[in-house]
Formats: structure tokens, sequence, C-alpha cells
């Protein structure tokens, strides 16, 4: 999968060269500060995938750095370079499909869907892999 999309402002031009390793919907406390949503989409790709061309600023909340577009302020991205990876705003995928849902006991509501819902992370992203029932 390759793509590339621009911000609302057309300042900022994401690009995308390989395929996600995960996408999710995510409910801690930083992504809805960030956000100011109950949740956000969030698609994992390796950073050497992802590319911004265009200006951009990058804002840290905590420890995650998060890089948007200078004009407008759309998220592009937060890096995880500890992890080799960029977790790229889900809204900006041509074509997201979440796999499950993580960190469900910082969320605000539940959600009901079908998806896999960590109370934390999955064991694979290093996580606990405990579950909550919603």
């Amino acid at each position: 999968m390759s793509f590339e999309t621009k911000c609302p402002c057309g300042a900022a031009t994401l690009k995308v060269s390989g395929a996600p390793v995960s996408q999710f919907f995510c409910h801690c406390k930083d992504c809805r500060l960030v956000f100011g949503a109950a949740y956000t989409l969030e698609a994992l790709c390796k950073a050497r995938d992802v590319d911004v061309v265009g200006e951009t600023i990058t804002l840290t909340l905590k420890t995650t750095p998060r890089v948007s577009c200078a004009k407008c302020g759309t998220r592009f991205y937060s890096d995880l370079p500890e992890a080799k990876l960029r977790g790229i705003n889900g809204v900006l995928m041509p074509d997201f499909k979440a796999e499950m849902h993580i960190n469900c006991e910082s969320a605000r509501a539940p959600v009901r869907d079908d998806l896999p819902k960590f109370a934390n992370t999955p064991e694979a992203f290093g996580g606990d892999g405990k579950m909550v029932a919603w």
C-alpha cells in the first residue's frame, strides 16, 4: 500500500510507502487530549515508510512527539522511535480498517462492536494482553 494525502490547507503532504503493521482505535488520555475526541484512529507503519513534505511542527505531550502541519495543525503522525514506528492519523488513511481497541481502561465510554478490546495493549505491543468486557 502506498498513498499520498494533503492536509486540508494543502501546505503539507503525507507520503506512505508501505502497508500498516496494525490499525486500531486508541482510547488513551493523551490521544483524547490531542484530538479532543473520545478515541482516535491510528495506523502503525514502519517509520522508514512515512514522510511528510512541507512545513511541520512537532509537539510533545508527555513523551510522544506528534508531527502536524505548521499552518493548519492537522496531525500527521506520532513518532515512536524506540519501536521504529509511526502512528499515522487514521482519518488520513484511504482505507482504514481497525483490528482492535487499545487503552480501553482509559475510555470515556464503552464502544459496542465486535473488535477485541484491550485494557492497555496486546502482548505483541509489549502489553499484558488483558481484555475488558463492555
